[in-house]
């Protein structure tokens, strides 16, 4: 993982997928639930393209107060 400008990274994510965050709802807030979210969707996104990751990730997919959806 490397940390970058985003300006200079636009112009080759332009059209990628976007993960939106809802900042102008007012019940919105980063909490460790959340944090816990991104990080397992950034792993996965990580291991999508990285068969020798994927064979390490033991991670909960879902909310960890809710069972997992069937």
């Amino acid at each position: 993982m490397q940390a970058v400008d985003s300006a200079l990274m636009a112009p080759l994510v332009a059209g990628k997928m976007a993960v939106p965050f809802f900042l102008d709802e007012e019940e919105f807030g980063f909490d460790d639930e959340l944090a816990r979210q991104l990080g397992v969707a950034m792993l996965n996104l990580i291991a999508a393209g990285r068969p020798d990751v994927k064979k390490h990730l033991n991670l909960t997919q879902h909310p960890i107060d809710e069972p997992p959806e069937d």
